[in-house]
């Protein structure tokens, strides 16, 4: 928090667009690969501290004990958190950042499913506890399409510990705006956080970079906190059965230079991004503010 008042503070980018890249089959549970395949993992951090990130977030988006339970593999939470954790940490530069990544459960609340809210805000304290107990410097909350899922994230991690807290939303851009698949609002989503106290809002995934610029502009309405932005790599395209992402690193660092003039104070990447964009990122940043210096 220190540093974003200071600087603008750069994210990672995908961790899944890296590991299918790494040989990660559909069906594979990339989380199982903190401890079947470690070395692969932590390629993956180094080469986005390299490329010049001042945070990167855990293996672990599916590493709630609700979502591998899906899997057979509850029982191995706190093994994979904690593994993931010490695989960030040992190539994490001296004045950079780990993230510990909650994602969603895949569960529905009820009355539409048959998960209840405790039940919610029980699995992130325990996977959020984890990641603190292991080491992590802050808990992101990221790729949530239900509100009330994100509101049990962010108190199942506050629960956990005395961290900063992140929470991200993915939105739908529609003609009427921009609204979670629950039908919720910006201003809904955005007022939901401040009483929850959370240190950053932000949004990630579902959207391009392009679409995130007017999205960055109604968060930035709506908020004086800091806000992250974390965009997929433009729109997603088929080929074969294959989804692929087809916009570049240039353009896709070009878009990211409006968001930040729109009100960012940080930004990444998500879905088809890698580390190339990422340094792509911080090279255009860099040259920026050295033309401005000047």
């Amino acid at each position: 928090m220190e540093l974003a008042q200071k600087k603008l503070v750069v994210f990672d980018g995908a961790m899944g667009t890296m590991l299918i890249a790494a040989g990660l089959k559909s069906g594979n549970i990339p989380e199982l690969w903190n401890i079947e395949k470690p070395e692969i993992v932590m390629s993956v951090h180094q080469q986005y501290y390299e490329a010049g990130v001042d945070v990167v977030h855990t293996n672990t988006f599916g590493g709630s004990a609700m979502k591998l339970q899906q899997k057979g593999l509850s029982d191995q939470m706190e093994a994979i958190n904690t593994a993931a954790v010490r695989l960030a940490r040992r190539v994490c530069p001296k004045n950079a950042f780990v993230a510990g990544d909650l994602g969603p459960t895949g569960k529905m609340l009820k009355p539409f499913g048959d998960v209840g809210i405790e039940e919610l805000v029980e699995t992130f304290h325990r996977q959020a506890s984890a990641l603190l107990k292991a080491g992590v410097d802050l808990i992101s909350i990221e790729t949530m399409f239900s509100l009330e899922e994100a509101v049990a994230a962010v108190r199942g991690a506050k629960q956990a510990g005395d961290c900063p807290v992140i929470a991200s939303i993915t939105y739908n851009k529609t003609p009427g705006g921009f609204f979670t698949i629950m039908g919720e609002s910006v201003e809904q989503c955005v007022s939901a956080f401040e009483k929850e106290a959370v240190d950053v809002i932000g949004s990630n995934c579902t959207l391009g970079s392009k679409d995130m610029i007017d999205l960055t502009k109604e968060l930035r309405r709506r908020t004086k906190k800091p806000i992250l932005l974390q965009p997929n790599a433009g729109k997603p395209v088929q080929k074969e059965g294959v989804t692929t992402y087809e916009q570049t690193a240039d353009e896709f660092a070009a878009d990211i230079q409006k968001i930040i003039h729109e009100g960012a104070n940080m930004v990444g990447g998500c879905c088809g991004t890698n580390a190339d964009f990422m340094k792509t990122i911080v090279n255009a940043l860099s040259q920026s503010n050295g033309n401005s210096s000047a």
